[in-house]
């Protein structure tokens, strides 16, 4: 095999459902639309069967057995802006599915449920002539065509999860998760698919002094991941002197844990007023290696907080009325940017509007991000100058549920 200098891409992976559109860097933090319409400040209200993802404790508050649908569109207006050109991402709507289901045992202390959805995401795609991109040269020495302009990364957890009320003010909860995940990700130089599957876990507490007061707490654990799968492109052929274009490998990525804690305020039956703090260690994340071969790819990302505000109005029909905030952090430097994540700090502000009929409660949301233009200036070193630029960030989303109760 011929010698390479190791070209150094800060490789950024995230799943779309809306993963680095609506949290930091891929996470996904919106699953719930009636959370959503509240800022996602749910944490310690946790109140329908989507609490196996918020808070798992609560729900020791629901009665007989559950099932809900949600669906999350979103459209992304992002835009690139750099000394070669400008461009910007497809911005139709994507709709991105979420089920849940609980049962409170009769005159048990004990609860279940489970959930089916994405807790991580990605899909970003500019195009292979994409403005900070080029087509590949030989020989293979760090250049444009290394930079990724597309990523799809999908990451479904399958979380059962098991709550105790273990008194009349207090419950507690533990979750196990079979999680799924592949990756594709493509640059002019190489192309790189992967899947893997892990088990998670997850603990949380739902603390409720009185009818004014509530406290909730949630973590989920991290998950070790080893992609194996395969690297191609015009780049492999060089590296083995023709003999092949693409090379069996494997590539360790962790996605990391988080914490939520929140507290919610019901001066009264018609009003609850919640935040959350919600934090996810994004430290872990600092490199992507694809085993076997001379390519490394530098993440560095950087833990982040969301803060998420959010109320709701109940009203004797059976209707309610929410409206909320989110203030999201980024998580990736501008030294190892690349614009498959193209985070940033964003401000979300949303409302919705549900009701009950007989069994059925519905819910409808409309969300708005909007981000300030980030001017990105990379680390030459280890990245192509050909990203500076800005990058403008806003999306907008639309989110329904339906809930069945029996």
């Amino acid at each position: 095999m011929k010698s390479l200098q190791r070209p150094l891409l800060s490789l950024g992976l995230s799943l779309l459902a809306y993963g680095s559109i609506d949290a930091a860097a891929t996470r996904i933090a919106f699953v719930d639309p009636f959370a959503t319409a509240r800022g996602n400040a749910f944490t310690a209200t946790a109140d329908n069967p989507s609490a196996v993802f918020y808070n798992a404790a609560g729900l020791t508050q629901l009665e007989g057995t559950q099932v809900q649908g949600n669906v999350f569109a979103i459209s992304l207006g992002y835009e690139y802006d750099g000394a070669g050109g400008s461009n910007d991402m497809d911005d139709d709507f994507q709709a991105v599915p979420s089920f849940f289901l609980s049962h409170n045992f009769e005159d048990s202390p004990i609860s279940i449920g489970f959930g089916a959805y994405a807790p991580f995401a990605l899909s970003s795609d500019w195009g292979n002539n994409a403005s900070f991109t080029a087509p590949y040269a030989s020989p293979p020495i760090p250049q444009p065509a290394f930079v990724p302009y597309k990523a799809d990364l999908s990451y479904i957890k399958y979380h059962a999860a098991v709550a105790w009320q273990i008194t009349e003010t207090l419950s507690l909860a533990a979750g196990m998760s079979f999680d799924d995940t592949d990756i594709d990700i493509k640059t002019n130089a190489l192309a790189f698919d992967g899947d893997d599957n892990t088990i998670g876990y997850s603990i949380s507490a739902f603390w409720q002094p009185n009818t004014h007061h509530s406290f909730g707490l949630n973590y989920q654990a991290k998950t070790d991941i080893t992609y194996d799968g395969k690297v191609n492109g015009p780049v492999i052929t060089d590296i083995t002197g023709g003999l092949t274009n693409t090379l069996n490998t494997s590539a360790d990525l962790i996605f990391p844990e988080s914490i939520v804690l929140g507290y919610s305020y019901r001066p009264n039956e018609h009003w609850n007023v919640e935040l959350n703090i919600d934090w996810t260690n994004w430290d872990r994340v600092n490199s992507l290696a694809l085993k076997g071969t001379p390519f490394a790819y530098n993440l560095n990302w950087e833990s982040a907080f969301i803060w998420e505000l959010g109320a709701t109005r109940y009203f004797e029909n059976g209707w309610h009325i929410s409206g909320g905030y989110t203030f999201v952090e980024n998580a990736v430097p501008d030294a190892d940017f690349l614009p498959i994540v193209p985070d940033s700090d964003r401000h979300f502000f949303a409302i919705g509007v549900g009701g009950t009929w007989d069994q059925f409660t519905w819910q409808l949301t409309f969300q708005q991000a909007f981000a300030s233009k980030r001017q990105v200036q990379v680390n030459p070193l280890t990245n192509s100058p050909t990203i500076n630029g800005n990058y403008d960030l806003d999306s907008t989303a639309v989110a329904f549920s339906l809930n069945y109760a029996f």
